[in-house]
């Protein structure tokens, strides 16, 4: 399949929402070619490639507009999209001068699509999630999580604020028991790191100085 491609230093995952400010024209003319041509249709998804320092990573996130935010006269946007499929980026054109690039990809799926995660597994991540929203006062807005849709590993990590590099483990990793396993490990390291930089602070404000 040929995928329009916007290279971007962003990891996006499944389902995460993700406000973009379009103001290159060749981006503009992306997100007028992925437009509804018909009152009822849907925009068509674009790839959203990670790169940095002009080299793209393989594995990416195709993302679809759901709301234009704002218009400027000039023609930049504000938009609102949303992570949908995963993806392998196979190869690039080598488009004309002031052109988005194509791709060729492969879509990237589940191992087993029957998969069955054990729900000890689920609760324990998402009793570390709720330690981990404790740690950095923040709330979960939402009223409930997806503990049994194939999607709560990704649902958990951007709302988080993952990391790029464990963004893109998860993104090539084919099983969601094995991403729930990814997440259990980044929460066991990085909460006793997140509660020594709260007791820091906490010190420092009570009285400026350590004994």
């Amino acid at each position: 399949m040929q995928l329009p491609i916007f290279p971007l230093n962003l990891v996006v995952l499944p389902g995460e929402p993700v406000p973009l400010h379009i103001f290159e024209q060749r981006y503009q003319k992306l997100i007028a070619d992925t437009s509804p041509r018909h009152e009822g249709d849907h925009y068509k998804p674009f790839g959203i490639q990670y790169s940095r320092k002009n080299q793209m990573n393989e594995v990416g996130c195709t993302v679809v507009v759901k709301d234009i935010l704002h218009r400027y006269p000039e023609g930049r946007l504000d938009l609102l999209a949303y992570g949908e499929q995963r993806y392998r980026l196979l190869n690039t054109d080598h488009p004309e001068e002031g052109h988005y690039l194509t791709g060729q990809i492969e879509w990237l799926h589940d191992d087993d699509p029957e998969e069955e995660v054990p729900d000890d597994l689920s609760t324990t991540v998402l009793k570390y999630y709720r330690r981990f929203l404790s740690i950095v006062d923040k709330e979960d807005v939402s009223l409930e999580l997806p503990v049994q849709e194939r999607c709560l590993s990704f649902t958990l990590a951007y709302r988080i604020n993952l990391e790029v590099a464990p963004r893109l483990e998860l993104l090539d990793t084919h099983s969601e028991v094995e991403r729930l396993e990814l997440l259990l490990t980044y929460f066991e390291h990085a909460i006793p790191k997140l509660q020594k930089t709260r007791e820091f602070r906490r010190r420092v404000r009570s009285n400026g100085y350590f004994a």
